[in-house]
């Protein structure tokens, strides 16, 4: 249904063309140095989480995401600062130019990075068990319904897991929070990569403003990339 992607080492990545965009996947295991570079402000924060793995988990993401934007910004990822705008979406005020979302599920993350667009990145594991057709039903439209139910029995979960990531992406990259619903747009993929927004309620959206891609990410993970304006190329990075 997806093709895979290459994924090229770190220690390889050179600095991003203006027109391209990045994306990362790394491990949340934890590091014995994750602390130390968040803020004090993040700690206290994630300290509030629930669960230990949980809590972990979360340090393990906001410290690759230090990481990986500190080779675009020349910055020790520890002295890295961000300002929180509309729905406390995490900016960089001295690098305003830089776009980028992250997306974390049990394991393992994924950073989308570009320059002056806006994008959104998600990323599921992917559950046997989960009840996706209940969930199908309740929040997805009536064509991304039939594009699920378009597919053999066997293969709906992993259909509805493509619909479900680049609703997702799409909702991250307007940034928009619980003002839009996922019923007030249609996105039903004909490829891995394409202009997939059928339809929109959203106020001052176009169908065409928006690019999707599918991201294989791993057997057992699926994920989606959604930036606005021209195509482009897509790298892919693992740490």
């Amino acid at each position: 249904m997806t093709r895979s992607n290459p994924w090229i080492s770190k220690a390889d990545w050179t600095p991003l063309p203006k027109g391209e965009i990045d994306v990362w996947k790394f491990s949340l295991a934890l590091r014995e140095n994750d602390r130390n570079i968040l803020s004090q402000d993040e700690l206290e924060r994630f300290n509030r989480t629930d669960s230990k793995p949980k809590h972990e988990r979360k340090i393990a993401s906001r410290a690759q995401l230090r990481r990986i934007l500190s080779l675009y910004t020349s910055t020790d990822p520890s002295e890295i600062s961000f300002e929180y705008g509309q729905n406390q979406k995490p900016l960089l005020p001295k690098h305003s130019d830089l776009s980028f979302n992250l997306s974390h599920s049990e394991n393992m993350g994924l950073v989308a990075v570009t320059y002056s667009r806006r994008v959104g990145i998600d990323l599921e594991y992917l559950e046997a068990e989960r009840p996706f057709s209940k969930i199908a039903e309740r929040f997805l439209t009536k064509s991304e319904n039939d594009f699920i139910n378009g597919y053999p029995e066997e293969e709906r979960s992993r259909a509805f897991y493509r619909i479900w990531t680049l609703n997702e992406a799409y909702l991250k990259a307007l940034g928009t929070g619980l003002s839009v619903s996922s019923n007030d747009f249609s996105i039903v993929p004909d490829n891995d990569t394409g202009r997939f927004l059928q339809d929109t309620k959203v106020a001052d959206d176009l169908t065409q403003k928006w690019m999707f891609e599918t991201i294989k990410a791993d057997n057992s993970y699926l994920g989606a990339l959604c930036f606005e304006d021209l195509d482009t190329a897509t790298r892919f990075w693992k740490v």
